[in-house]
């Protein structure tokens, strides 16, 4: 059975999958970039100098410490309280370095302690709306892997292919032999004017033979006839008599029908059917795995956006705590500030609610990408992405990408197989557009005797010989049916040669935009970083300053919570888009199957007609 694999596993049973060295998203993409710049120099009789090539960059770099930092403000739900203790721990630290009394240091680590304790425990029990009993780690290789074995829209156009190999057979078996055989039975009895006419008769005939359609149009006919005549004509010598005859025969057509490549068309359409519907299958299998990683990092940004604004909501909450006992001390805390901080923790409530929504629908559309049994949608499983997005920047040769995409695109490959097509349609065409020119040859040994084995014996001998040589013409006057289906042809033949050319510019236009989008995203990641850094800092530095919690000041506070939530969530979505980005670019190159380590195998033999069943990576 052929299989559909990747990841060095060829087996379509599921067996344990071979270990995969992990390897950065950016890593995989620079290394095929390189060994396909290697094999270009090896392919190409040209100095090196000459070698047209444009590469692109982005002009900056993320700091070597914004993996430990964006982990630190952007974790997922399961790491928050690693996250929580060791800023705990960070504070503590800090304390330690200021000059304070014995008493009063460790009067402000209890109250240090007790704080991250209350916001530990209000962020975990926001995050546990997100968690459930039963959870599955699930990293982008086992997400891709899974997908190959049970995606039911890999499976439907994985029939395809077999489909139109079963076609390719059912259009060679019209130059197969086909035996016949014709019985006939007539009995005559009427009144006749003259002796010299019968008036009843009895013929019983029987003919076998084969006969074969040859490729250049010719049909060869072999036969064995043998016939019983009985008659109450006066005159018939032998009555009944038997007649035995072979024959064989020949119709060769010279115009219409004639040729290799007409009566050979079918055949040929059919092949590039079922090549066309193979590229189709690499496509589906693109866009999947296109979807299944689009959809694994959407997961992971909805799983951490869950934490920022957890850890929001409950800063926010933190400040409605410390104004109602600041206001039942007595203290000068007013209406106006409460309810400012309640409407912004309502408001907050009714995001986080969304958010937790968000992470229900992204793994529920992973397991509709997937259909994996062991993680169907009516099982309440929790969907943990293990894996770490890639912060490494990425070099490419923009012409490079653009060559790479032109050579492995699926679609132009589809377009081309379509004008091929198209010109058979155009060959065609012009040969039905010509008259009918056929001649005939035929040879017949007779035998004729009073029993079947005295007639068979006389053909034996060859004493009585037929031949016949004919020929055929036939032209429609005006001829406009044919013609008209000529016109047609080359007029389809020419759109398809015109789709295949503005296919050529879509692909070019989106090689060019994925590679600008894999740049910017990433060019954007320094800079949303440095603002949630400055963002954070201003936090500290407000709460550090502040002497009082009047309504101004509050409002400066609340503002430089949101903020530092609304640059987390920027940074979030800057990083998904980042790597999306990096996988849409091998998807616009056509490069994807490779890029993940996917191989189709088994996709040469045209005989094969069993669907390609996907085995893992």
């Amino acid at each position: 059975m052929a299989t559909l694999s990747a990841g060095g596993c060829e087996s379509s049973t599921r067996q344990e999958a071979p270990a995969v060295t992990p390897q950065s998203a950016a890593a995989r993409a620079q290394n095929l970039a390189a060994t396909r710049l290697a094999q270009q120099e090896q392919e190409t009789d040209s100095p090196a100098a000459e070698l047209q090539a444009r590469p692109v960059g982005p002009s900056n770099a993320v700091s070597a410490d914004a993996a430990t930092d964006i982990g630190a403000q952007i974790p997922d739900p399961r790491d928050i309280q690693t996250i929580l203790e060791r800023d705990r721990d960070e504070e503590l630290a800090l304390l330690d370095q200021r000059p304070l009394a014995p008493e009063a240091r460790e009067r402000e680590r209890q109250d240090i302690t007790a704080h991250h304790a209350r916001r530990l425990e209000r962020i975990l029990a926001r995050t546990a709306n997100i968690h459930r009993s039963n959870q599955a780690e699930l990293s982008l290789t086992d997400a891709i892997r899974r997908t190959l074995q049970n995606s039911y829209a890999l499976q439907v156009q994985a029939y395809n292919p077999a489909i139109d190999a079963t076609r390719i057979v059912e259009a060679e078996a019209q130059f197969d032999a086909v035996y016949f055989a014709n019985l006939s039975y007539t009995k005559q009895d009427y009144p006749t004017a003259s002796q010299l006419v019968s008036s009843l008769s009895d013929a019983r005939s029987f003919e076998t033979g084969v006969r074969k359609l040859l490729s250049t149009g010719m049909q060869v006919r072999a036969s064995y006839a043998v016939s019983r005549n009985y008659t109450n004509l006066a005159y018939a010598t032998i009555n009944p008599s038997y007649f035995n005859s072979f024959i064989v025969e020949f119709r060769q057509p010279f115009l219409r029908g004639f040729g290799l490549d007409f009566n050979r068309s079918q055949i040929e359409m059919q092949k590039l059917n079922r090549m066309i519907n193979v590229e189709r299958l690499r496509r589906e299998i693109r866009e999947t795995i296109f979807n299944v990683e689009q959809t694994y990092w959407t997961l992971l940004k909805a799983r951490r956006a869950v934490t920022v604004s957890a850890r929001l909501l409950t800063e926010l909450e933190t400040i409605l705590d410390w104004l109602a006992q600041r206001k039942e001390a007595g203290y000068d805390v007013y209406g106006v500030q409460l309810n400012l901080t309640i409407s912004r923790i309502e408001q907050r409530k009714v995001d986080f609610i969304r958010r937790c929504n968000d992470v229900r629908n992204a793994e529920d559309a992973l397991k509709t990408l997937m259909n994996d049994p062991d993680l169907n949608l009516a099982a309440d499983v929790e969907i943990i992405p293990v894996d770490t997005a890639s912060l490494e920047p990425v070099v490419l040769d923009e012409l490079g990408e653009i060559s790479a995409a032109l050579t492995h695109r699926s679609e132009l490959h589809e377009a081309r197989h379509t004008i091929e097509q198209a010109q058979l349609a155009v060959g065609v065409a012009k040969n039905q557009a010509m008259p009918r020119l056929d001649a005939m040859f035929r040879y017949m040994i007779d035998g004729l005797g009073e029993h079947w084995y005295g007639a068979f014996s006389q053909m034996s001998e060859h004493d009585f010989n037929e031949y016949v040589l004919a020929i055929e013409f036939e032209w429609p006057i005006g001829n406009r049916g044919p013609e008209a289906a000529v016109r047609r042809a080359r007029l389809q033949q020419a759109q398809a040669i015109a789709a295949h050319r503005g296919q050529i510019e879509s692909v070019i236009r989106e090689v060019k935009q994925a590679i600008r989008d894999l740049h910017t995203n990433y060019e954007q990641l320094g800079p949303t970083l440095q603002a949630s850094r400055a963002t954070r800092d201003q936090l500290r530095a407000t709460k550090a300053r502040q002497e009082r919690l009047d309504p101004p000041a509050l409002q400066v506070e609340l503002d430089a919570h949101e903020a530092l939530a609304s640059s987390r969530d920027s940074l979030l979505q800057v990083l998904a888009n980042y790597n999306i980005a990096l996988t849409n670019l091998e998807r616009r190159k056509g490069t994807l199957l490779h890029y993940n380590n996917i191989a189709i195998r088994g996709l040469d033999n045209e005989k094969y007609q069993a669907p390609y069943r996907p085995a893992a990576p």
